[in-house]
């Protein structure tokens, strides 16, 4: 099998893995996919992007993290306009409670290819930016982006759109964006 073929082979198993809801059948799949990978020589962005998702989906993603960084940033040393690999390593950060680190990375995540490929992840950056800027004592920043969010949140179908939770739990209940909000998922009931 030649390397297009195998890698071709590898991506459509792991649209197979994000399907399947058994534990067992995942993680073998999981498994599986990760001895394909590594029978490349040559890996490019798209194939450690690929490794470093397999470890941070995992339910013991904890343990791997230090692993996931790793294969996110050189995704990204191969690849500068993976954003999807720049993302997923601010997650890795911002779930690792990073916050400056988290913050430095979304902000590097190419916003305008990030909104074209999927509108909710864009938003949820957004809310994510945030996030980490209203933990980091810069409310006023974080207001900002929290305006942002809550405009796409009233524009954009149910469908792509994404509770946003981390503006729920930064600001008080009583603050105008949690109440429109509120608002709006009332009316969507």
């Amino acid at each position: 099998m030649n390397i297009k073929n195998l890698k071709d082979e590898i991506f459509k198993k792991y649209d197979d893995l994000v399907l399947i809801e058994d534990k067992t059948k995942k993680n073998e799949l999981r498994l599986e996919i990760k001895l394909m990978l590594n029978k490349l020589d040559q890996k490019d962005s798209n194939c450690y992007h690929l490794l470093g998702l397999l470890d941070y989906e995992s339910d013991d993603w904890k343990k791997h993290i230090d692993k996931s960084i790793q294969n996110f940033e050189k995704a990204i040393e191969l690849d500068k306009n993976n954003f999807l690999a720049q993302l997923f390593l601010a997650h890795c950060y911002h779930d690792l409670n990073q916050l400056e680190s988290a913050l430095l990375n979304y902000n590097k995540v190419n916003q305008e290819k990030l909104k074209e490929f999927q509108v909710w992840r864009y938003t949820k950056l957004i809310e994510q930016i945030g996030y980490c800027e209203y933990k980091l004592g810069n409310k006023k920043s974080a207001e900002t982006h929290f305006e942002e969010v809550l405009k796409w949140y009233k524009k954009l179908p149910e469908i792509d759109r994404v509770v946003p939770s981390e503006i729920i739990e930064c600001l008080p209940q009583d603050h105008w964006i949690v109440i429109e909000i509120k608002k709006i998922e009332t009316y969507l009931k």
